[in-house]
């Protein structure tokens, strides 16, 4: 087992080739609401996924804090993507099944106060949003874990978009305003947890542009009856990366 000590090596050289390579080369990035993300305290991101690059944007941000992704297992098996999952420390989830090693490990993560990144669809999709799984909501619930929503889009031409033109292509992100899942301490029937996930669903779909909301794509029928935004953080010290451009555009 990697300490974490080595682990915070790795991730401070994979992040800064994600920077001075990725960034610099291959894409421009434009972020909004980098305010919303808290300084500390177990947090949930809960954001749409779009194309395999998406993690590795994500991870790039340093809110004071690592953001510890969970990666499918297939992507432990894949050269490249191995070398990238195992040294920042992602956490292996089989996908299609409740997998109780990965929740295990996720709440591990959490209750020591760390960020972990989830992707409410499970797979990724360029259609926009599908039906999210209850396993985030119930994530989240279980550590009294602040979520953030994020959006992120623009990644859906990665790689091609480049070798196209030779140009850096655009990729957006968007963190939203942080709210935690209202509960009374009892067990809750699945369809809460249903009517959970689809709560914050809507809020990830209300930072997308109208192609990318999918399922999701009528916001008129977004609700809150069981998302409290009546919740006290403090938002990151860090500045963003001065290679990020501010803000984003719609």
């Amino acid at each position: 087992m990697v300490s974490k000590k080595l682990y915070r090596w790795r991730r401070q050289v994979m992040r800064f080739g994600i920077w001075n390579v990725l960034y610099r080369f291959w894409m421009k990035i434009h972020v909004i609401g980098w305010e919303n993300i808290p300084a500390n305290g177990p947090v949930v991101m809960m954001g749409n996924h779009i194309n395999v690059i998406d993690p590795v944007v994500m991870i790039s941000f340093y809110p004071d804090r690592d953001i510890v992704p969970l990666a499918k297992l297939e992507a432990f098996e894949l050269p490249l993507q191995r070398c990238l999952v195992r040294n920042w420390g992602a956490i292996p989830v089989s996908r299609g099944e409740a997998d109780l090693s990965a929740f295990k490990t996720a709440l591990e993560h959490l209750q020591a106060g760390q960020i972990v990144m989830l992707y409410a669809e499970g797979h990724r999709y360029k259609e926009g949003l599908q039906q999210g799984q209850e396993g985030s909501a119930y994530i989240a619930l279980k550590t009294d874990a602040i979520v953030v929503p994020v959006a992120i889009w623009g990644t859906e031409v990665f790689p091609l978009g480049w070798l196209k033109s030779f140009q850096r292509f655009h990729v957006y992100i968007r963190f939203g305003k942080p709210f935690c899942f209202k509960h009374a301490g009892r067990k809750l029937p699945r369809e809460q947890f249903r009517a959970m996930t689809d709560e914050a669903m809507y809020r990830i779909a209300e930072l997308l542009p109208a192609k990318w909301r999918g399922i999701y794509s009528d916001l008129s029928k977004a609700t809150d009856e069981h998302l409290d935004f009546d919740v006290t953080w403090q938002s990151v010290e860090q500045r963003i990366p001065p290679r990020a451009l501010k803000p984003a555009p719609t």
